[in-house]
């Protein structure tokens, strides 16, 4: 993994910095080590480099690496997905906390702000040996950092402007220190009308007078809170986190579904939301401590997390609603570690985790049934350094249990649908599966790096794939689960070289991922309720591609600076045909041009990112093929010399440069013809005290 010289340069408000060594980031996941020393593909992230190229959201910037994509929903939901596996089977984790949001749905956000967050780590392959259950394709990892005795206090006030959407980002935040004792406090909002979509290449031939459309109910709005307070001693180290995160997401219509008589509805600019829409609460609580014991070192985390879902649907008058599923999900977690002497050549790490979840139904429809899951696992993660070699191995054993509860709908409750069998819900599930993961790091000289490594996970059916049953709203399709599907288990083998010196860095990694008993949703040929009945079934699969990137930053050419990154993804069901929710092929080139000083402005860029996005023919079987396109995105900063210390910075920006009307293969309204957004200008400013 390397950081581009373009992220560089967002890490300083006096000097252009130099380009830094990947191999100096040290990677939490396994006990600090350094990247190049690491067996497999871990990306840590930056969230501050993002403000040199400012978007909506964080998964849209997140999807421009090269293993991770993102399976949309119109701009304001955003689901990611790791080299070509999502819902189930990915795990998002903050300050040691497993974050849920009811990932088995397709239609729910990513279920976290980046609010108060200094770096992500993006864990690229099987991750079960450190995270547990359902981390076939990896993790997602938020951190963030405490401040240094030394950091004072300090703050920043941003403000974002996007011309499409109409729509504005603003967020402020502070941090101190006193003695041993630390604090920071975040705050952010933001709210977007419907976004224009994009011109297709027919209508921008025939030169409409009129724009695009507007993608009907894709507003949204949300307000984030978090704050942190911690103390320090010689030996120990504390903090407890709080943070809200309050989301309201409309859900894109099918527009000629709202056409009365040959008229359409006058477009609506406005940021009222009007159903159908989500309203997403999330309450996250979680405390993290570490105690050193002469050379070892302990760690214990425990958090809270309550996750109030309700889902909107239209009533019979005009902008009135009701509810239609509402779920309330409580997560209890707890994390004991063990981290023996870190000077010595060979160490381990040693842990107990478990988690225990609450699924209750508080809506008038019920799609999924009560449920509680539990699990404990422990493992086992050994270091050995020798030479120019780096080992990393280890083992996990889990057990792991669904409980379901029969559910009754407030509505409805006495509808059946004869032609689609109704799955039992009060039943019980137990798995105890084990886990390994085995790898080595050969450093043939100082600037190469050769890496192997052989790691497998698990994931169990959830309550949604077991026992839904029922219209899923804003999805067009009637689900209904399946009570004899089996635990997915996988086994996956990474390869990977990479160079990196003080004026490129290279890397080429690449995969095979064999899944036994893959769970996907597929359609069958009957309907229920005037939707297609969609079923839950498993198959085995795989899963393979590469990924690279290509930093070049000339040390005697200070001006200039590019990247090149791409990953090519293939999937296949082993009994014929193509996996659901496996991204295009991608490649992306950027050009950025700097200056430390012109006249009355400091650290000067401009970047031009190019990104080539490949036709998808080789879709699954309920999926439509997708053509490829090009997006062109500018953005142009600077710090002016106003006030004392020149404490702002400036950005302004242009994406999707050319209107381009296009459909991302993972967009899910693509099916009622509505674009991803077209050209979006706006602005950034920011200010630190």
């Amino acid at each position: 993994m390397a950081i581009a010289a373009h992220e560089a340069f967002a890490q300083t408000n006096t000097d252009l910095i130099k380009y830094k060594n990947a191999d100096t980031i040290q990677i939490t996941a396994f006990d600090k080590k350094s990247a190049g020393n690491i067996p497999f593909n871990i990306q840590r992230i930056s969230i501050k480099n993002y403000l040199l190229t400012p978007r909506p959201q964080l998964m849209q910037q997140l999807a421009e690496l090269p293993s991770v994509s993102s399976i949309s929903s119109g701009s304001a939901i955003n689901k990611p997905v790791i080299r070509g596996l999502s819902f189930n089977h990915i795990q998002l984790f903050a300050n040691g906390t497993r974050i849920d949001n009811q990932t088995w749905d397709d239609r729910h956000d990513i279920g976290i702000s980046e609010t108060g967050y200094d770096k992500v780590e993006i864990i690229n392959g099987p991750a079960a040996l450190v995270y547990g259950p359902n981390t076939l394709g990896g993790a997602i990892v938020m951190e963030q950092k405490n401040p240094e005795k030394n950091d004072g206090n300090g703050g920043y006030a941003r403000l974002g402007f996007f011309g499409n959407s109409i729509g504005g980002n603003v967020s402020a935040g502070a941090h101190g220190t006193k003695n041993n004792f630390f604090y920071t406090t975040d705050v952010s909002a933001a709210m977007h009308a419907n976004y224009v979509q994009g011109k297709s290449e027919e209508e921008n031939a025939q030169a409409a007078a009129e724009e695009k459309p507007l993608a009907s109910n894709s507003k949204y709005n949300n307000i984030a809170f978090k704050g942190m307070v911690g103390f320090r001693k010689e030996k120990s180290t504390h903090r407890f986190t709080y943070s809200l995160y309050n989301q309201n997401l409309g859900i894109v219509e099918d527009e000629k579904a709202n056409v009365v008589n040959g008229v359409k509805p006058p477009e609506d600019r406005g940021y009222e939301m009007e159903a159908p829409y989500q309203n997403v609460v999330t309450h996250f609580v979680s405390t993290e401590n570490s105690f050193n014991v002469g050379k070892n070192e302990f760690t214990v985390n425990a958090g809270y997390q309550y996750n109030l879902r309700k889902e909107y649907e239209p009533d019979v008058t005009p902008k009135s609603k009701f509810l239609g599923v509402g779920l309330n999900l409580q997560t209890f977690t707890a994390d004991v570690q063990w981290h023996s002497d870190k000077t010595k050549a060979t160490g381990f790490t040693t842990g107990i985790q478990g988690f225990y979840q609450d699924n209750k139904n508080t809506g008038n429809l019920v799609l999924v049934p009560d449920a509680h899951v539990g699990t404990i696992g422990a493992f086992v993660i050994a270091h050995t350094d020798y030479k120019k070699w780096n080992f990393v191995y280890g083992m996990r054993v889990d057990a792991h249990r669904l409980q379901l509860f029969s559910t009754t709908a407030k509505l409805n409750s006495a509808v059946v649908y004869n032609n689609v069998a109704k799955p039992k819900q009060d039943i019980t599930k137990n798995y105890t599966p084990y886990s390994f993961s085995a790898g080595f790091v050969y450093h043939p000289a100082k600037e190469w790096n050769l890496k192997m490594n052989v790691a497998n996970g698990y994931s169990a059916p959830n309550y949604a794939q077991l026992s839904s049953y029922g219209k899923h709203e804003g999805t067009y399709r009637f689900e209904a689960g399946n009570n004899n599907l089996n635990m997915e288990k996988n086994i996956e083998g990474d390869a990977g070289i990479a160079y990196s010196n003080a004026a490129v860095s290279f890397s080429l990694s690449g995969y095979v991922n064999l899944i036994n008993n893959y769970i996907y949703l597929n359609p069958g040929n009957d309907s229920a309720a005037q939707l297609k009945v969609y079923r839950w079934v498993q198959a085995n699969a795989v899963i393979s591609g590469l990924e690279t990137e290509v930093n070049f930053h000339p040390e005697n050419v200070n001006w200039f600076e590019t990247y090149l990154k791409g990953a090519v993804i293939n999937g296949k069901l082993k009994n014929g045909g193509n996996l659901p929710y496996i991204p295009a092929n991608k490649a992306i080139a950027g050009f950025t041009f700097k200056k430390p000083a012109a006249k009355k402005w400091q650290n000067l860029y401009a970047t031009l990112q190019l990104g080539e996005y490949f036709s998808k023919n080789n879709a699954a079987t309920f999926e439509e093929k997708t053509e490829g396109y090009f997006l062109a995105d500018i953005f142009i900063g600077a710090k002016p010399q106003i006030g004392k210390n020149n404490r702002f910075n400036f950005t302004a920006f242009c994406t999707n440069l050319f209107n381009k009307g296009y459909f991302n293969h993972l967009s899910l309204i693509k099916t009622i013809d509505v674009h991803e957004a077209g050209r979006n200008i706006g602005v950034q400013l920011q200010y630190t005290f």
